[in-house]
């Protein structure tokens, strides 16, 4: 009886432990942040366009990977404390092989696109880009000789904005130290 008493006290602590783990909602990932060694690619942050809010942190056991959990989204389909992705560390320490899930079957994601993402120099936002293929095909070749010299082109600058996620918590800004 005291072993099968012991065991379940056992039991509940590691039970309790792992739903402490599990992060929900902003404050929870605040809380994280706030009694958590972080390193420089943990924290909070937001996907601009959408508004999503994650939370990168280090993978229990690993030194290189990172896991990106759900903390707030306006995506119905998706629950906060989902991990989302993951982030793989390489060896130049601002960038990193990113992996996000794109598609839900029933309860699980799937079918996850990847990416390379990169810190910028103040560490408060995460570039990502993505493959890019290009085909052109030089149709003008096939027109009679005046209409070779015509060419067209246009471009949009919205095409060149990077992607990516912005810090939202914690800062990264440099506080000056109070002087006496």
């Amino acid at each position: 009886m005291y072993r099968a008493a012991t065991w379940i006290m056992i039991l509940m602590s590691l039970c309790l432990d792992m739903a402490a783990e599990s992060i929900s909602d902003m404050g929870r990932a605040r809380e994280w942040c706030d009694g958590a060694m972080l390193r420089r690619v943990e924290g909070i942050w937001e996907f601009p366009d959408d508004e999503t809010r994650v939370l990168i942190r280090r993978e229990n056991g690993t030194s290189n990977r990172y896991e990106i959990i759900l903390v707030e989204s306006a995506d119905t389909r998706l629950q906060p404390g989902e991990k989302i992705g993951w982030l793989q560390a390489s060896p130049i320490p601002t960038k990193f092989e990113m992996e996000l899930y794109r598609n839900r079957k029933g309860n699980i994601l799937s079918d996850p696109g990847h990416c390379m993402a990169e810190l910028n120099e103040t560490d408060d936002a995460l570039l990502v880009s993505g493959r890019k293929f290009k085909f052109s095909l030089a149709s003008r070749w096939f027109l009679p000789s005046f209409w070779r010299a015509l060419r067209v082109s246009s471009s949009n600058p919205l095409d060149k904005l990077p992607h990516g996620m912005v810090r939202i918590y914690p800062t990264t800004r440099k506080q000056q130290p109070d002087y006496l």
